[in-house]
């Protein structure tokens, strides 16, 4: 049995644990993007745009999670929205780095 097989028969079982916490870590970036760069005022609107990639990312996340278009128990439909995460993810770090090496300034 290959690996993906055998992960894929794990998630057929339990596919509402996996979907949970993706919608519940999406929804975390969300509020952290939205209360640390918006809600504060610390954005530069100046050319900087991960912080606004970060967020349709995890818009098309949420929009993903909502109308599942019947793919929901496949696991390659689970990992494109996991990549898009971690894409979302990567852009959030890289926000927040930037904002401190421009707060340093």
């Amino acid at each position: 049995m290959t690996i993906y097989k055998h992960c894929a028969e794990e998630f057929k079982n339990h596919p509402d644990i996996y979907w949970a916490h993706l919608s519940r870590l999406a929804s975390l970036l969300i509020i952290l993007n939205i209360s640390l760069f918006f809600v504060s005022n610390l954005i530069n609107t100046a050319g900087y745009f991960y912080t606004y990639y970060s967020l349709i990312l995890l818009g098309v996340i949420e929009v993903g999670i909502l109308l599942p278009l019947g793919f929901l128990d496949r696991l390659s439909y689970y990992l494109m929205y996991l990549v898009f995460l971690f894409s979302s993810g990567y852009f959030f770090v890289s926000s927040v780095l930037y904002w401190i090496k421009m707060s340093s300034l």
